[in-house]
């Protein structure tokens, strides 16, 4: 019987994000629980993604975004 559609899943270096790999294809998403499984071409774009998901609930964010000192 041989291995169907595996799926290797990567952790990253930013949190609550996330990869999975199928067939040599790599993409990431938000890890994040309640949030749709969105695929992003690269890791930062996805780390992107969840600053501005946690921006816009009224939390501080986490990966690369950062809040502008005023």
């Amino acid at each position: 019987m041989g291995k169907l559609n595996k799926m290797n899943y990567v952790k990253s270096m930013y949190k609550h994000v996330a990869s999975v790999r199928n067939n040599n294809i790599q993409s990431w998403y938000i890890n994040i629980n309640g949030v749709s499984k969105s695929k992003f071409d690269t890791e930062r774009k996805a780390a992107i993604a969840v600053d501005k998901l946690l921006i816009g609930r009224g939390k501080e964010p986490v990966n690369i975004l950062t809040r502008l000192k005023k």
